[in-house]
C-alpha cells in the first residue's frame, strides 16, 4: 500500500498499490498521515519525498469502489469518512514543517494530485497524464485543487475544471502547478543529487540547493495541444455562463473539437457543471483552507442528493454510458441551490 524508507536524511513515502494504480483508500491515507507525523519532529529527517513504485504513474486518485461501498452502507453514519480523512491529510501536508518534494509521472489524477499539489517542489516528466475528472463522477474538482485551477486563465481553467481536460507536462510547469519538467530518464540521477545534498544542508537550505541542482535538468517548455487549441478553447469556454458554453458548442458541431468537447460535457452532471463554472471564479477570492471546507460541503451535498453514487455507478460499478443524474439537464437545476452551496461558511 505504502512503503516508507529513510535515506540520507530524506523520508521517502512510496505509493505501492499496482492493482488500482495507487488509488488512495482509507488505510493508505491513515498510513501516510501516521508516517508523516512520526517524521515531523525527527531531527534525522530533513525533507519528505513522495514517489510511486508503480510504473504506470503516481496515483489514479481515490479508491472509488471503496468510496461507493461506504456511501451505500446503511450501517455507516459518516458517509463522507474517506473525504474527511483525505482532506485532513491534505491540509496536514499543506502546513507541514519540513520541505516536501513530489514526483508526478504517468497517471496523476484526483486524490493523488490533492495529496501533493501543495508540495514545496514538484518534479514532473513527459509521461504525466494530469487531470481532475470529477464532474463525470457527480461532484467537482476537490481536494483543494480548485484553488489552483482558478489560477489558470479563464478559458483554460473552465475547460480543465468542467470536463476534466488534461493538462500536459509543459502546461503544468508554465502555470506553476508543477515546478520543473525533466526527462523521465533523468529522474534517478536527479534524486541521487538530492541524497547528496541532504547530507550537507538543513531543511530550507537543502531545498534551495536542490532547486539549483534540479534546474540543470530542466527541459525547455514547448507548445502543448492546449496551446495549439488556445483559440478554440477561448472561443468555447470564455463565456459568462455554462449555458453559453454549451450553446456555442452546439452551434459548431461541424468542428471536431467542439463535437468531442460537447460529447464529454454531456457525460457530466448538469448541476455540478453549474457549480464548477461558478466555483472557478470563487476560487480566486477564497483561501486554500476555505477551498477545502467548500469542497467537503459540496461532497456532502453530492452524497445527500446521490450525485456521487450515480457518477461512480456509471464509471466504475455498472460501466454504463448514460447516467441518470438527479438533475437531468441545466433547466432542471435550481440556481438558488447552486448559489447557496457556494456560500463560504
Amino acid at each position: 500500500m505504502i512503503i516508507e524508507k529513510i535515506k540520507n536524511k530524506i523520508g521517502i513515502i512510496y505509493l505501492d498499490k499496482a492493482e488500482k494504480l495507487n488509488a488512495l483508500d482509507k488505510k493508505m491515507v491513515k498510513d501516510i498521515k501516521n508516517t508523516m507525523e512520526k517524521w515531523e519532529n525527527n531531527d534525522n529527517i530533513r525533507a519528505i519525498l513522495f514517489d510511486s513504485k508503480v510504473e504506470k504513474g503516481f496515483s489514479a486518485g481515490g479508491d472509488l469502489k471503496e468510496i461507493y461501498e461506504d456511501i451505500i452502507d446503511k450501517e455507516l453514519y459518516d458517509k463522507d469518512r474517506f473525504f474527511v480523512e483525505e482532506f485532513d491529510l491534505d491540509k496536514y501536508v499543506l502546513n507541514y514543517k519540513k520541505p516536501i518534494i513530489s514526483h508526478w509521472f504517468g497517471v496523476t489524477m484526483g486524490g493523488g494530485v490533492g495529496l501533493t499539489i501543495n508540495s514545496d517542489f514538484i518534479i514532473t516528466d513527459q509521461t504525466v497524464n494530469w487531470a481532475m475528472p470529477e464532474t463525470r463522477l457527480g461532484f467537482v474538482p476537490d481536494v483543494g485543487v480548485g484553488k489552483h485551477i482558478s489560477k489558470l486563465p479563464q478559458a483554460l481553467g473552465q475547460y480543465v475544471g468542467l470536463i476534466g481536460a488534461r493538462l500536459f507536462p509543459d502546461d503544468l510547469v508554465k502555470y506553476n502547478i508543477a515546478h520543473i519538467l525533466i526527462d523521465k530518464n533523468s529522474y534517478e540521477s536527479l534524486i541521487e543529487k538530492l541524497f547528496e545534498i541532504s547530507e550537507k544542508y538543513e531543511a530550507e537550505k537543502l531545498l534551495e540547493e536542490f532547486k539549483k541542482e534540479a534546474s540543470k535538468y530542466a527541459k525547455e517548455l514547448k507548445e502543448t495541444e492546449n496551446y495549439k487549441n488556445k483559440e478554440k478553447i477561448e472561443k468555447y469556454f470564455k463565456k459568462e455562463s455554462i449555458e453559453e458554453i454549451i450553446k456555442e458548442l452546439e452551434e459548431n458541431q461541424d468542428n471536431d473539437f467542439a463535437k468531442k468537447t460537447l460529447e464529454n460535457i454531456k457525460k457530466c452532471s448538469p448541476f455540478m457543471l453549474k457549480v464548477q463554472f461558478e466555483k472557478y471564479f470563487l476560487g480566486k477570492e477564497i483561501s486554500q483552507e476555505e477551498t477545502y471546507n467548500l469542497d467537503l460541503k459540496i461532497i456532502n451535498y453530492a452524497i445527500k442528493k446521490a450525485y456521487i453514487q450515480e457518477g461512480i455507478r456509471i464509471q466504475i460499478i455498472d460501466k454504463e454510458d448514460k447516467p441518470n443524474w438527479p438533475s437531468k439537464n441545466l433547466l432542471d437545476v435550481d440556481d438558488s441551490e447552486v448559489k447557496e452551496l457556494l456560500i463560504i461558511e
